[in-house]
C-alpha cells in the first residue's frame, strides 16, 4: 500500500508538474507571438481558468497519496504547490474588471501569471524528492 501511494504520489506530481511546464514554457510563449494581444490574453485566461483549478486538485491529490506513504514532508510541499495552483486562477489570473486608477498594461498581467505559474514549478519537484525519499 506504501509503495502504490508513493508511486502515485510522484506521478501525480509529475503530471501537475508537466502541465505548468507547457502553460508556461510552450503555450502562453506561443500565444503571445502567434495571436494579437486581446485573443492571446483571452485564450491565456480561458486555459488558467479552466485548467488551474485542475492542475491545483491533482497536486493535492499528490498530498493526499504521499501522506498516505508516509512521506509527510512531501504531502506538505505538495500541498503548498496545490494551494499556489489555486492562487494562479484565482488571484493571478487576467482579470475582466476595471483598474481602481490608471490603465492596466496586459503584457504585464501576462508575464506575472505565466511567470508565477511557473514558479511552482520547484515546489513539485522537491515534493517528488521528498516523497521518493519518504521524508
Amino acid at each position: 500500500m506504501q509503495a502504490a501511494s508513493q508511486a502515485l504520489a510522484i506521478i501525480l506530481a509529475g503530471a501537475s508538474l508537466g502541465w505548468i511546464m507547457l502553460f508556461s514554457f510552450v503555450l502562453s510563449p506561443v500565444a503571445y507571438k502567434t495571436f494579437d494581444q486581446g485573443r492571446a490574453e483571452r485564450l491565456v485566461k480561458g486555459v488558467m481558468n479552466s485548467g488551474h483549478g485542475i492542475l491545483g486538485l491533482i497536486a493535492l491529490a499528490s498530498a493526499v497519496a504521499a501522506f498516505l506513504a508516509g512521506a509527510i514532508a512531501g504531502a506538505s510541499v505538495a500541498a503548498v504547490g496545490g494551494l499556489f495552483a489555486f492562487m494562479c486562477k484565482f488571484a493571478l489570473a487576467p482579470r475582466e474588471d476595471k483598474p481602481i486608477k490608471g490603465h492596466r498594461v496586459l503584457k504585464t498581467a501576462r508575464i506575472v501569471a505565466s511567470g508565477l505559474t511557473a514558479f511552482i514549478a520547484p515546489v513539485l519537484i522537491a515534493a517528488i524528492v521528498l516523497t521518493m525519499l519518504g521524508i
